[in-house]
């Protein structure tokens, strides 16, 4: 059975999506374990302002949010993991330490953006 199109909201940080487009940010920490999977196309997008590009999932690890390593909190944007806590709560307001995370890595981000950048 084919799989479906999964997506994965993306802010309209304007850093961020440029990030995206050039290579530098290829991951992501969501609060929750969630069912993404290793070899999963999914569309990177925004529902607030146009924006959109397809990548692969290469890359799925659940653990706690204190389980995060630098490279991951460095990777995903972050200074430090107090950084991580303090950016991550604007989106999830009741995030902790002891939360339950995922841990999302993509490559090959394509589109009409990254194509014409």
């Amino acid at each position: 059975m084919k799989q479906p199109l999964v997506a994965l909201l993306i802010s309209p940080d304007q850093r961020m999506r440029s990030d995206i487009i050039s290579g530098s940010k290829t991951i992501t920490i969501r609060e929750g374990h969630r069912d993404y999977r290793p070899g999963q196309t999914v569309m990177l997008c925004c529902h607030l302002e146009p924006w959109a590009v397809m990548a692969d999932i290469v890359e799925v690890r659940h653990c706690l949010l204190e389980e995060v390593t630098e490279e991951e909190v460095r990777a995903d944007g972050f200074k430090d993991r107090t950084d991580m806590l303090e950016g991550m709560k604007r989106y999830y307001p009741s995030l902790g330490y002891s939360s339950p995370i995922t841990v999302i890595r993509w490559e090959n981000a394509r589109g009409k953006l990254v194509d014409e950048q």
